[in-house]
């Protein structure tokens, strides 16, 4: 397996952010993005190459709670900010627990369900046909993302 290297984005001292390997500047929001679409990202200074990528994340963090998207109780930030590293730490694996439990669960008794239904013939050609409109749209949206930029 080959390991994955970060895209590297420049913040410069008037605080714009050039994404490297595009060759085009960015914003917080396209850098949330970027990572939404689980891309690696690390973000240096271009004069003293210090790494504000936990830096810059946090920034993200406070825009999108500003914005009242995906908004985190505030008992959750108080945990992090007394607790500190360790908080975090626990949050994050009491999530993943979770998410243990949850693909268990899925695994157990929804995925034998769809593959049953799945091979009902009509179930299957609908399946298949959807895909291809699925792929096409992505396609599309592939596309219509690159015109943007």
């Amino acid at each position: 397996m080959t390991e994955k290297h970060p895209k590297v984005i420049k913040r410069y001292q008037n605080r714009k952010l050039y994404d490297t390997s595009d060759s085009c500047y960015v914003t917080l929001d396209d850098i949330s993005d970027m990572i939404k679409q689980g891309e690696e990202v690390q973000i240096v200074d271009n004069t003293t190459k210090e790494d504000l990528t936990g830096v810059t994340l946090a920034q993200i963090i406070f825009e999108e709670q500003k914005k009242k998207t995906h908004v985190l109780p505030l008992g959750t930030f108080r945990e992090m900010i007394q607790g500190g590293g360790e908080a975090l730490r626990e949050l994050v694996t009491r999530g993943a627990r979770e998410i243990g439990h949850v693909r268990e669960f899925v695994d157990d008794k929804v995925m034998p369900a769809v593959k049953d239904i799945q091979e009902i013939p009509t179930v299957r050609s609908d399946i298949e046909a959807l895909k291809k409109r699925l792929a096409a749209l992505e396609l599309k949206m592939a596309a219509l993302d690159r015109s943007r930029r």
